[in-house]
This record gives structure tokens, C-alpha cells and sequence, in this order.
């Protein structure tokens, strides 16, 4: 496969490290990301794009460059929001905003994208096509997705094929991992458990909503471990339990939130509501009472074939054989690309994980995405849009 880009200048590597480190200083949670959204489009309007679109799906931002040939469009989407996690890296560029962090990569999703418009950019002329390029806000549980395709980002001009990337410290820098469906089903929930307070000296006379929140969660484990086949990927995971406010007293209710995980929808739709019941059962059962709620799905992501095999063409030939990995193991992680894709009624496309340097995981308080990463990801984007585009 001949790749039309080889190399990022010096000039352009360094202009994205120092957007990403100021991208990582000043994190925004999902649909706040007004200050990540005004940087993205003041350097998209600089590069002179033929359309810069802001305020899409509330702070999302969409760039369109029409190339010099051909009327297949390709999209590129980079993910803008951060975490509610409170940083301790002790970095120089760490979070200034307490309680707020870059714990997922987004700052460095969204500057290799803004360096990858920025090499196409230079290259218009030749360009056999249009990329649009789609900064979206909200991936983390709050399906900007879903609502940047209700906002027509597929449209005007029509898409063809998406891509995009994920970080990963699974796997080294210059190295990416390939996956059919590389991202579970997701539906986050709420159970609500209400009880019967009373002092802490005296809870015969309580019902105790703190007792009922754990048999829950006890019960909760067998859900997968004893009805679901062995050989169905799915997880019940109980992440936050709330209730009370001081230690002698016994409340009047508590909540649980938690997510469910599966590969296929009707599985988890089927333990959703195998997870309803046990709750309220067990509630029943010490005198209470509990309601589950489902407060927001992501559907698998599902690559297409024909795209992962090409992706897989431009991973070989710029970084080697030996650094395009295959996944071995279904990640039950979810990702709102899901809804752009053909099995949501999108397009095809392709979601791939890029390594970088951090040795910690995503999600936690020491994570970084380094600046490793950027060149091996700027080349990948950049040549796999240029491999679609040829493609029609």
C-alpha cells in the first residue's frame, strides 16, 4: 500500500503538544466544553476550512475541507470531554480546575485530529474528496453521539466513511489494536430504595435502606455468574452506592448507580430487567421498597469488515506488521462512535485503539496521554482518510 504521508514536521508535532498540554490543563465536562470548542474552531477557521460549524449538539464543532477532486466524503471524529476525577500526576500542564480531569485522552483525540486537519488542509488541491471533520462533546455518558448524528454532522455533504481512534496504555506507542466489535453495549441505571429511618440505636423499628442497598448488590453478582451463558461476554457493575448522612442515623432511602455491559442488546435488555426484579424482590423481602430505572444506553460498536481490513492495510505499512495487534479478548468498555455506524443506521466505519506512553490506566487520577502517541496517531488518521477517500 502506497501512504501518501510519511512524517509530520517538526513544526506541526510541536504545535500539537502544546495544544494538547493546554487542552489538558483546562478540562470541561461533557456539553461545558465551551472553551475546548472555541480553541477547535479559531484553529479550524485559521487553517481557512471551506465551513467551520459550532454550537452542534450544544459545544460540539464540525469542519468541513472540500478537496480539489471526487464527491466522496470521509469523516474524522475526535472526542472533547474530560472526567470528574481529581488529577495527581503532578504534571507541569496538570488540570487547573480541581475535581476535573483529562483521565480518558480526549485532549489527545482532539489535537492529533486538529493536526490531521491541519496536514490535509496543506494537501487540498490533491485531496480526491471532502473530510469533514467532527469535534464532539459528551462521550462519556452523555451520547453526544447520538445527538451529533441527530444533528445531521452524516449530512451536507453526505458521509461515506468515519474513523476515529481511542488511546490505550495496553499497548505501546507506534502500536494500534484491532477489533471487530471493539466496544460493548452499555446501559447505565439507578436503583432507588426507599426504607423507613429511624436513630441508629434502635433500627427494630427502621427499615433499613442501607441493608436492603446491600443484598442488592450481593444478589446482584449472581445475575451474570449463575443466568447468563459462560460463553456471553457481560457485566453487572455496581459503582456507586449513596445514602445517609450521618453515622447514628438510618435513612429513609439510598441509591445505587451502576452499569450494565453486554455484546449483544437483547442480553443486556435482558438483564436490565432481570435486575429490576431482584431489587425488587429483595427489597420486598426486608420490608422496603426499590425501583430501577435505566437512564441511558450505548449500543455495541460494531466495525465494518471492509474498513478494518484497509485500516489494517495503512497500520501495516506505516508502523510494521508486528505493531498492528488483533484483540484477543472481548472489551467490555462502551463508546458512543457506535451511533455513527451502519449498525445504527450510519455508516460504515471504524473505531481503532493507538497506544500511548501513560503505564496507568484510563479513568484514574494518574493517566496521561503523553505526547508519544501523537505523530503515530496524526499519520494513521491522516492516511486512512486518504486510503477511504481513494476508495470510491
Amino acid at each position: 500500500m502506497a501512504l501518501p504521508v510519511r512524517k509530520v514536521s517538526k513544526k506541526a508535532l510541536a504545535q500539537a503538544r502544546r495544544i494538547r498540554e493546554d487542552l489538558h490543563r483546562h478540562p470541561e465536562l461533557g456539553y461545558q466544553e465551551e472553551r475546548t470548542a472555541s480553541v477547535i474552531a479559531a484553529f479550524l477557521r485559521d487553517l481557512g476550512l471551506d465551513e467551520v460549524r459550532t454550537g452542534v449538539a450544544e459545544t460540539g464543532v464540525v469542519g468541513l475541507l472540500r478537496g480539489g477532486d471526487g464527491n466522496r466524503t470521509v469523516a474524522l471524529r475526535a472526542d472533547i470531554d474530560a472526567l470528574p476525577i481529581r488529577e495527581e500526576t503532578g504534571l507541569p500542564y496538570a488540570s487547573v480546575h480541581e475535581g476535573l480531569m483529562h483521565a480518558c485522552g480526549h485532549d489527545g483525540h482532539t489535537a492529533i485530529l486538529l493536526a490531521v486537519a491541519r496536514l490535509l488542509a496543506g494537501m487540498r488541491e490533491k485531496l480526491p474528496g471532502n473530510v469533514k471533520f467532527i469535534f464532539q462533546p459528551a462521550e462519556e455518558g452523555g451520547a453526544g453521539g447520538r445527538r451529533m448524528v441527530e444533528e445531521g454532522v452524516l449530512h451536507a455533504p453526505e458521509v461515506d466513511a468515519i474513523f476515529a481512534l481511542h488511546g490505550s496504555s495496553e499497548i505501546n506507542p507506534g502500536q494500534i489494536r484491532l477489533a471487530p466489535i471493539p466496544n460493548a453495549a452499555m446501559m447505565s441505571f439507578r436503583v432507588d430504595i426507599s426504607g423507613r429511618g429511624a436513630h441508629g440505636a434502635a433500627p427494630h423499628v427502621s427499615v433499613d435502606p442501607i441493608l436492603i442497598g446491600a443484598q442488592i448488590v450481593v444478589a446482584a453478582q449472581s445475575i451474570v455468574s449463575r443466568e447468563t451463558r459462560p460463553d456471553t461476554p457481560a457485566v453487572i457493575s455496581i459503582c456507586a452506592f449513596n445514602g445517609g448522612t450521618k453515622e447514628n442515623i438510618i435513612p429513609d432511602g439510598a441509591r445505587l448507580l451502576g452499569t450494565i455491559r453486554a455484546v449483544e442488546m437483547p442480553v443486556l435488555r435482558g438483564l436490565a430487567r432481570r435486575l429490576g426484579r431482584v431489587a425488587r424482590g429483595v427489597a420486598k423481602s426486608l420490608r422496603g421498597s426499590a425501583e430501577f430505572s435505566d437512564f441511558g444506553q450505548y449500543p455495541p460498536t460494531v466495525n465494518d469488515p471492509g474498513l478494518l481490513e484497509m485500516v489494517r492495510g495503512v497500520g501495516t505499512e506505516l508502523l510494521g506488521r508486528r505493531n498492528v495487534l488483533q484483540a484477543t479478548e472481548q472489551r467490555m468498555g462502551a463508546e458512543d462512535f457506535s451511533f455513527y455506524l451502519s449498525s445504527q443506521g450510519g455508516v460504515p466505519g471504524v473505531i481503532f485503539r493507538l497506544g500511548v506512553e501513560s503505564e496507568t490506566n484510563l479513568h484514574t487520577s494518574r493517566f496521561d496521554f503523553g505526547s508519544a502517541a501523537l505523530e503515530p496517531g496524526i499519520l494513521m488518521l491522516a492516511n486512512v482518510a486518504l486510503a477511504a477517500l481513494e476508495q470510491g
